[in-house]
């Protein structure tokens, strides 16, 4: 940046000087019992500027490159995150100012972001186990969804046997897994000995191929991606066809979960 020329008549005696004050800073905690917040962020900006009177005789003015950022960044824990800037460029520019008298007043007030900041500092520090218990409702909020998701994509059917729910998972792992009443879980076969390959299998990328399952007891189709070491990456029930079974089904389905709950049982013991 490069200034030429000459500032000229300006106000010695007439003219103020140009003034900047910032907002007191104390420790004290103690507050008048009659003012208010905003009485007080009234009286006491954060950043002032005054300039009541200037002339300028003549100013020759060439900017190449000039950018300005004002920014305000606040963030606690995962409470409060608050992002407020400006952002001012200027890419080339020849300005000359002759004869000019200005007036300037500048007022920047942050009190209501501050006071924000300051209440969730108060909070915290009354009840410091707030952190902790905001991080584990988060933690057991994802892990609920991971579950549910997981449960709901691998869900191969379900039955009613002796008044109870049983549902049938197959896992990632291509385990199938027995859930009575959304409570006990138990293994009780795996795709290689339960189900069988329906001959369509494709490529999924990245050396990942996808083969397709046929679980009969309930009528399932079960996609199975499998990496180059032949190792299980994911399973999935395919959404069509009719693998939930209902207990107002007719007498034949209900000999078929019978029959079905027999083999499960004779699988699990020879496992």
């Amino acid at each position: 940046m490069l200034v030429v020329g000459s500032i000229q008549q300006i106000a010695a005696q007439t003219a103020a000087s140009p003034t900047i004050t910032s907002a007191p800073q104390t420790n004290s905690t103690s507050r008048s019992p009659t003012g208010t917040s905003a009485e007080t962020l009234a009286s006491a900006p954060d950043v002032y500027l005054n300039v009541p009177t200037l002339h300028v005789g003549r100013i020759e003015l060439d900017v190449d490159n000039l950018n300005a950022d004002i920014n305000l960044n606040a963030k606690v824990a995962q409470l409060v995150s608050i992002n407020a800037g400006v952002q001012v460029g200027i890419n080339k520019v020849n300005l000359t100012i002759a004869d000019v008298d200005a007036e300037l007043e500048l007022v920047v007030r942050l009190g209501h972001l501050v006071d924000i900041v300051n209440r969730v500092f108060e909070s915290l520090d009354i009840n410091p186990s707030l952190i902790n218990t905001l991080n584990n409702v988060t933690s057991d909020v994802t892990g609920l969804l991971d579950e549910v998701v997981g449960e709901v994509d691998g869900l191969l059917g379900s039955i009613t046997q002796g008044g109870n729910n049983v549902r049938f998972v197959v896992d990632n792992l291509g385990n199938i897994v027995q859930t009575v009443n959304n409570s006990t879980s138990t293994i009780v076969g795996n795709y290689a000995q339960n189900m069988t390959f329906t001959g369509d299998s494709k490529s999924v990328g990245s050396g990942l191929t996808q083969k397709t399952y046929s679980y009969s007891p309930l009528k399932s189709l079960v996609d199975i991606v499998f990496n180059k070491a032949g190792q299980i990456v994911q399973a999935t029930v395919q959404k069509s066809g009719s693998g939930n079974s209902s207990s107002s089904a007719s007498g034949s389905a209900t000999a078929s979960r019978s029959a079905t709950a027999s083999a499960f049982t004779a699988t699990g013991s020879g496992t």
